[in-house]
């Protein structure tokens, strides 16, 4: 009598939860908005946690992403700007006492959703600081001035490779509040006064990690 194959082995990256903060999710819409019709991208960050992310608990997961740091939108091919803005970035970071634990990209196609080999690349070189990086593509088809979800699809480096993420995403403070958040910012055009690594390279005096400008928007309209 032969045996039934055993069950296929799941990953515990699969049951998860990932919460975006209020400034993180604006930030990430509103560089995605300034530029329709550029390929985006932009790293996303926490405050460091006490030990390494691999000495984190295995099995269920709860990431907290606190805020995200707009990059390209000239063109996120480009590799040496693309170093030297995750150079800039790492350096802000431990300045500031935060750690890089993903990248978010929204590719030129309105129906190209999913990952191509520049955020291959990219979680590749962002997993030798962190091998839980988490990399979300933004879903075009689902940007509007009238947000009705999160449009983010997420993925996770497994085996090498890049691996759709089953996680339930919750918004701050919460789904309803962040939305309409959100959809008033686009709505007010606060895209406009968002700051990302391509800009600070026209104008260094302007500060694409922290973007104050756009914060003190976000804490008006969510007040």
């Amino acid at each position: 009598m032969s045996s039934s194959p055993p069950p296929p082995q799941t990953s515990s990256s699969t049951s998860s939860e990932v919460t975006f903060s209020l400034e993180c999710f604006s930030k990430i819409i509103l560089h995605v908005t300034k530029y329709p019709q550029n390929p985006v991208n932009g790293l996303l960050i926490r405050k460091k946690l006490k030990g390494s992310p691999e000495d984190q608990p295995q099995g269920p997961r709860k990431l907290v992403i606190q805020d995200a740091i707009p990059l390209l939108h000239l063109c996120k091919y480009t590799t040496p700007m693309m170093e030297i803005a995750l150079a800039q970035t790492e350096q802000f970071c431990k300045g500031a006492g935060y750690e890089i634990v993903g990248y978010y990209q929204a590719n030129e196609s309105l129906k190209d959703n999913t990952p191509d080999f520049v955020a291959c690349r990219i979680a590749e070189k962002l997993a030798e600081l962190n091998q839980n990086v988490l990399i979300v593509m933004v879903n075009n088809e689902q940007l509007n001035s009238n947000l009705e979800c999160a449009p983010f699809n997420l993925y996770q480096r497994i085996d090498g490779k890049l691996k759709a993420k089953e996680s339930r995403i919750h918004l701050q403070p919460d789904e309803d509040g962040a939305l309409s958040t959100v959809s008033a910012l686009i709505q007010a055009k606060v895209y406009r006064s968002l700051i990302d690594f391509d800009n600070h390279m026209e104008d260094i005096s302007l500060n694409y990690w922290v973007n104050p400008t756009v914060n003190q928007m976000i804490e008006q309209l969510s007040s």
